[in-house]
């Protein structure tokens, strides 16, 4: 009985949530910090078509691309380590990344981001749980960027979280 229990527990269910890490600004601003690329952090408004984000089909997952591409424009301010803001309007490159059927749903809009620069564009990654885009930015999430890219506290979500339980 159990190894029937167990073959049933393996199996792919549609009903399963996906589950993610507690993942907030500081964190993609102290991952872009250490990876290996250059980040560009962003305070503005991004645009492109959102009717060219992936489509979920729950009853053909199996087809929901892991990646999809999308031109987009973003128009704002780059943050810097000074905390004077610089104008900063580029073609960006959209990222959306599915985990399975688990797509994000970005939309047009105020962002705070970090835009990941290539040798011939930027790109703006976010997954089913949340990557380098936050929007729509609220003041705490701008005030803790600040803090970062001052070199004040930059303390993980998690952390930030169990600190103040």
């Amino acid at each position: 009985m159990r190894f029937w229990a167990l073959v049933f527990a393996c199996l792919p269910v549609p009903g399963f949530a996906l589950s993610c890490m507690v993942y907030g600004v500081t964190d993609a601003f102290l991952d872009a910090a250490k990876a290996e690329a250059a980040y560009v952090p962003v305070l503005g408004t991004l645009e492109f078509d959102p009717d060219l984000l992936p489509q979920v089909d729950w009853q053909r997952q199996g087809d929901v691309p892991a990646t999809t591409l999308l031109p987009a424009r973003f128009e704002g301010d780059a943050l810097t380590v000074r905390g004077v803001d610089l104008p900063f309007a580029t073609d960006v490159v959209l990222e959306v990344n599915c985990a399975g059927p688990w797509c994000p749903s970005p939309q047009p809009g105020p962002v705070l981001a970090f835009l990941r620069k290539t040798s011939v564009s930027y790109v703006l990654e976010t997954n089913a749980c949340g990557g380098d885009l936050f929007s729509p930015p609220n003041a705490a999430q701008i005030a803790q960027v600040r803090d970062c890219l001052a070199g004040r506290d930059c303390i993980p979500l998690d952390a930030q979280l169990q600190r103040d339980r």
